[in-house]
């Protein structure tokens, strides 16, 4: 097991609960179930995820709250004195490459251009790094979700390369930008 797995391991087991000005970070739950379905049933959120196929409905919410969430660092989105999801952000080991960390998120629409995933990124990018190291953080976006790469851009990621990403909801590859730090 690799120094990177080891720590990805204890933080797993320890998950904190984050606070930023404006947004807590905490463990998405059962309770989250409506709220995540609601958002991962948008199209215009599903086609912009690699992993959320679409549509998407309550088996769906199930299989990543009984499936994912326990082996990947992943928190839901509320706002600070919310009581319901607004979106999830997470940190997943990537299998080939045993040195680094994958960044993955999304928002409610309703929550677009307000600023919060960077704030929510701005913390977990900060937990992240503290667990990989410099250069341990990955993250890639759709060419086609220009928005996304202004997010990572605000982070400190850089433009690795340019590839293709499979997108689960479209069933194809999509053009992606491939972002590190």
């Amino acid at each position: 097991m690799s120094d990177l797995a080891a720590r990805y391991d204890r933080a797993l087991a320890e998950r904190p609960e984050l606070l930023t000005a404006r947004l807590r970070l905490r463990r998405p739950g059962e309770a989250d179930t409506a709220a995540i379905v609601a958002i991962c049933g948008r199209r215009e959120v599903a086609f912009r995820l690699g992993r959320v196929p679409h549509p998407y409905d309550e088996a769906d919410a199930r299989v990543f709250l009984d499936a994912i969430v326990p082996r990947e660092l992943v928190w839901g989105i509320f706002e600070r004195d919310g009581a319901t999801l607004i979106g999830m952000i997470g940190l997943h080991r990537v299998a080939d490459d045993p040195d680094t960390l994958e960044l993955g998120y999304y928002l409610a629409p309703s929550h677009w251009d307000l600023g919060l995933m960077t704030e929510a990124g701005a913390a977990i990018t900060a937990y992240g790094l503290a667990l990989a190291g410099p250069g341990g953080l990955f993250a890639g976006y759709y060419a086609d979700n220009p928005g996304s790469g202004r997010v990572l851009a605000k982070l400190g990621f850089v433009e690795e390369h340019r590839a293709e990403r499979p997108c689960l909801a479209s069933g194809l590859m999509h053009a992606s930008i491939e972002m590190r730090r």
